[in-house]
Order: structure tokens, then C-alpha cells, then sequence
């Protein structure tokens, strides 16, 4: 009955994205400030984040139906599910927010730094507060003891550094998008080897909301997922193994985003170290450097999914080795 849940869930995101970006797309065209005329509006993560939600509470609550004893469990697994997609849309609102900031204030740069940070790092510690009073946490406290006490503080820094990461992928179309549709199905089949199946849902919802997006988002994209999207999809990929206790699945399956965040971030390290004399990269990040060396966004696309594919397997392997 559960892989009746996760059918309904999958393709109840995707009828929903669907519609919704159908419906959003001339919207969010009307709304567009100091954008050329051929270029496409953005903000489209909000089909995913409410087609993601609307598929979640139907799918779940047809496996509970159908297996009451998922709302009894000792594992907490609706508690889980709920932290987890709570999470997710936090940082959904954080890019929100950044997106709202760029057409109100006509600044394209979004948020300050220091203010996009800090709200990025409240919703990464309200979710591991959240976890640390709801669940027994078992697992997460066997991790924390290898770690110490700076377990919560590392787990907090990938979080935000995921979020921000995911948010310099933006702009190149279908990239985002199609590197988190890998990670989802990645993330169905790992939570189904360690013992967490009925959680799949939420990727499987997510999964699902993103194939229906890719169709307005593959190149040449209508709709762009904006800050919103981005911080929505890395808040998934970052909560939802947390929210079952393997936090450190999110470094294999987010692989292609800590590449473009990465690369940026070695990029600004030596040119303040170098005075501003001197550059690591031609340029940053890693879909503009392809860019600049003559690749097309479709095999810009397709060098990601495989970035990707290699980010799954690394994690399916270290699901198998535990």
C-alpha cells in the first residue's frame, strides 16, 4: 500500500505542478521588473512548493488510511515527514523573500548577504530544534557522538552552504530542476535500503512536481525556478535526510551544487588572498565556466545529470555499506 502512496503522490505533483505552471507563467510575466522581453519570468518555485505540498498531505494520508499503524509507530514517521517538509518550505519562504526583494526594490542581487545568512541559518536551527525535541534522535546521536559537540553546528553549515549553493545554480534553465529530480529518485531508493520507505513520499511527491516543471523549465525555459525553487529544493535535500538521522547523505546526492557553490567560493578566497590580482577561474560558477569554453545549456544540462547520476551512486553506495 505504501507504493500505492508513492504513485499518488508522484503523479498527483505532477498534474498540479503542471497546472499551476501553466497558470503561473502569464502571472508571473505581468509582475516582471526590468526584464527583457524575451526573457523568462522566474519565481516558478512556487508550483513546486505548493504542488509538493498538496501531493504530500494526499499521499500520506491515503498510506495511513490504508496502514493505521504508520501514525502509531514508534519511529515517529509522521513527525519526521512533517519536520522535513516544514523545513523545506522555510527555506522555501527565505528565497521567497530574496525574490520579492529583487522586484519590489528593483535590486538584483536580492537580500543582503548577512540578512539572506541569517535567515537561512534560522530555519536550518529551527528544524534541528525541532528534531531534537520531537524525535528520540537516536541515529542523529550517533553521529553527533562522532562529531562532539559541533555535530549541530556542522549539520547547520551544510544546510545553509547547500542553500546557498543551489542558489548560484539558478539562471542556467533546467539545471536546478533536473539535478534535484536525480536526487529525488536517489532519495526514494536509499530511504527505501535503510528502512525508512513510507518516508519516500515527500521525494517521490517532489520527484514528481519536478518532471512537470522540467517541461517549463528545460531549455528554452519559460519559467524559472528563482530563489524560491532553489532554497526549496536544497531545504528538501538537506532536511529530508536529516529528518531520518543521515544527514551526511546530502554530500554525494547535492554533488553538482557544492561543485557550482564551491567553485565560487574557492574563486572569492584567492582574489582576497591575491589583493584582487588574481583569479582561480575565468570565471564562477561551474555553468558559466562551461559557458565561457563554447557548451550549450542543453550539454551544460546533460554534464550536470551526470554529475548527478555519479552523486547518486556514491550515495547508494554508502547507504549499502552501513
Amino acid at each position: 500500500m505504501i507504493r500505492f502512496a508513492l504513485i499518488v503522490a508522484s503523479t498527483l505533483g505532477f498534474v498540479l505542478t503542471a497546472a499551476l505552471g501553466n497558470l503561473m507563467t502569464p502571472l508571473l510575466r505581468a509582475f516582471r521588473v526590468q526584464q527583457e522581453e524575451n526573457e523568462p519570468p522566474t519565481m516558478g518555485g512556487l508550483c513546486l512548493m505548493v504542488g509538493t505540498l498538496a501531493a504530500v498531505g494526499v499521499g500520506w494520508t491515503a498510506a495511513c488510511v490504508a496502514q493505521p499503524e504508520l501514525l502509531g509507530t514508534e519511529s515517529l514517521l509522521t513527525t519526521r515527514l512533517l519536520i522535513a517538509l516544514f523545513g523545506a518550505l522555510c527555506f522555501g519562504v527565505v528565497g521567497l523573500a530574496d525574490d520579492v526583494v529583487r522586484l519590489r526594490h528593483r535590486s538584483p542581487l536580492g537580500l543582503r548577504r548577512p540578512v539572506r545568512l541569517a535567515l537561512e541559518a534560522a530555519s536550518g536551527t529551527l528544524v534541528l530544534a525541532l528534531l531534537a525535541l520531537l524525535t528520540d534522535g537516536r541515529r542523529v546521536q550517533e553521529q553527533a557522538a562522532r562529531l562532539g559537540p559541533l555535530a549541530p553546528v556542522v549539520w547547520l553549515a551544510i544546510l545553509v552552504a547547500l542553500a546557498e549553493s543551489a542558489r548560484t545554480a539558478d539562471g542556467m534553465d533546467g539545471t536546478v530542476c533536473g539535478c534535484a529530480f536525480i536526487a529525488m529518485l536517489g532519495l526514494m531508493t536509499t530511504m527505501t535500503l535503510l528502512g525508512w520507505f513510507p518516508l519516500g513520499v515527500l521525494p517521490a511527491a517532489l520527484a514528481g512536481a519536478l518532471m512537470a516543471f522540467l517541461l517549463w523549465n528545460f531549455y528554452p525555459a519559460k519559467l524559472r525556478p528563482g530563489a524560491v525553487g532553489c532554497q526549496f529544493l536544497a531545504g528538501a535535500l538537506g532536511c529530508v535526510p536529516l529528518s531520518v538521522g543521515w544527514p551526511g547523505l546530502t554530500l554525494p546526492l547535492a554533488l553538482p551544487y557544492w561543485l557550482e557553490g564551491g567553485m565560487v567560493v574557492l574563486q572569492i578566497i584567492v582574489w582576497k588572498a591575491s589583493g584582487g590580482r588574481r583569479q582561480l577561474f575565468g570565471t564562477a560558477p561551474l555553468h558559466r565556466w562551461l559557458e565561457k569554453r563554447g557548451f550549450d545549456p542543453v550539454n551544460i544540462f546533460y554534464i550536470f545529470g551526470v554529475l548527478a547520476m555519479l552523486g547518486l551512486a556514491l550515495t547508494l553506495q554508502a547507504a549499502r555499506a552501513s
